[in-house]
C-alpha cells in the first residue's frame, strides 16, 4: 500500500533552490531546471517534505540519487557547499540579463508573457526578486494525456514523451511526444546589436538603442499535433493563416491566440497530482534524457 505525502510547498522549494544557487549543485551541471530529492531520511522510511533532508537537483542527478549514486554525506556536502552554490549562480547571469523571444517571425523585447492560447501562458519568463529569469511552461494538447509542466524552473510534470532534452547549463530544452506535440526552446547570448543582426538577418535589431545590449535570446519552435498551430523562428501558423516579422517591446504578450475553438484535454490527473503526491519508495519522474 501507498503512503501519501503533501506535495512540496513553495517555500520549501524556494529555500532548496537558493541553496544549491539556482543550479544543479552537481559539478560540471549548473542546469537551472530543478526537482527535489529527499534523502535524509528516505521517502521511503518517512514521508516529509522538511528542507534540511532535501536537495534540489536536475532531472538527471535526481534519477542518479533515487538510484543511491550519492551517499547521504556526499548529499549533504552538496548543500553545505558555499563556494559551488555562487559559481553556478555566477553562471547563470545570462539569465539576468534583458530578454529577447524570437517566436512566430517576430522579436518580443522584454516580453515574459512569450506565448498564451486561449487563456493558457505556454510558455513565460518572469523574474524572481534577485532578478533572473524563472521558466514556466504548460503545453497544450488535444489528447487527454500528461504534458510538460514547469513552474518557476521546477519540474512539475511531464508525462511520457517520446524524447526529452536538456543538457546541462539549461540553454536547450527539447521535448517530444508520440501524437506530434513538440517544444524546443534555445537561449543565445548576444553582445551587441550588430551580432544580433547577422545571427537573425534583421536590420530591425541592428544600432536600435531601445534594446539593452548584452542581451539572452531565447528561440521558440513548437507545434500542437492534431491542429494547424505551429510556431517557429520564422513564422507563426494558425489554420490558414501565417504571420512573419516585427519587432514588439514591452508587450502584455507575445504569441496571444484567443478563441480557437479547439478542445483541449491535457493532463487530465494535474489536479489531483497538486494535492497529494503518491510515495511508494522513489519519488521522481522517470525520464531517459539524451546528451
Amino acid at each position: 500500500m501507498q503512503n501519501k505525502r503533501k506535495a512540496i510547498p513553495f517555500k520549501v522549494k524556494e529555500i532548496l533552490r537558493r541553496e544549491v544557487g539556482f543550479g544543479c549543485p552537481v559539478k560540471g551541471c549548473g542546469n537551472p531546471y530543478l526537482e527535489y530529492h529527499h534523502f535524509d531520511p528516505l521517502v521511503n522510511v518517512r514521508s516529509h517534505n522538511e528542507p534540511q533532508g532535501m536537495i534540489a537537483l536536475c532531472a538527471q542527478h535526481h534519477k542518479k540519487a533515487d538510484g543511491g549514486t550519492y551517499t547521504i554525506e556526499q548529499l549533504h556536502e552538496f548543500k553545505s557547499d558555499r563556494t559551488n552554490a555562487k559559481t553556478v549562480k555566477g553562471n547563470l547571469d545570462w539569465l539576468r540579463r534583458d530578454l529577447l523571444a524570437v517566436v512566430g517571425g517576430v522579436f518580443y523585447y522584454e516580453t515574459p508573457r512569450i506565448i498564451v492560447i486561449d487563456g493558457c501562458e505556454l510558455v513565460s519568463l518572469k523574474r524572481d526578486r534577485e532578478g533572473y529569469l524563472r521558466l514556466s511552461i504548460n503545453m497544450l494538447s488535444i489528447d487527454a494525456e500528461e504534458r510538460l509542466i514547469i513552474k518557476d524552473n521546477s519540474w512539475e510534470n511531464i508525462g511520457n514523451p517520446i524524447d526529452l532534452r536538456c543538457p546541462p547549463q539549461g540553454k536547450e530544452l527539447e521535448v517530444k511526444y508520440a501524437n506530434g506535440d513538440f517544444l524546443y526552446l534555445k537561449f543565445v547570448e548576444l553582445n551587441s546589436s550588430e551580432e544580433a543582426s547577422k545571427k537573425y538577418n534583421n536590420s530591425m535589431l541592428s544600432n536600435n538603442d531601445s534594446i539593452n545590449f548584452p542581451i539572452t535570446a531565447v528561440e521558440v519552435n513548437m507545434n500542437i499535433g492534431g491542429t494547424n498551430i505551429q510556431l517557429t523562428p520564422d513564422a507563426t501558423t494558425f489554420g490558414s493563416n501565417q504571420i512573419k516579422g516585427g519587432l514588439m517591446s514591452h508587450c502584455g504578450g507575445g504569441i496571444l491566440l484567443e478563441g480557437t475553438g479547439v478542445v483541449w484535454a491535457q493532463n487530465p490527473k494535474w489536479e489531483l497530482a497538486q494535492r497529494v503526491e503518491l510515495v511508494d519508495g522513489t519519488n521522481i519522474v522517470k525520464v531517459n534524457f539524451r546528451k
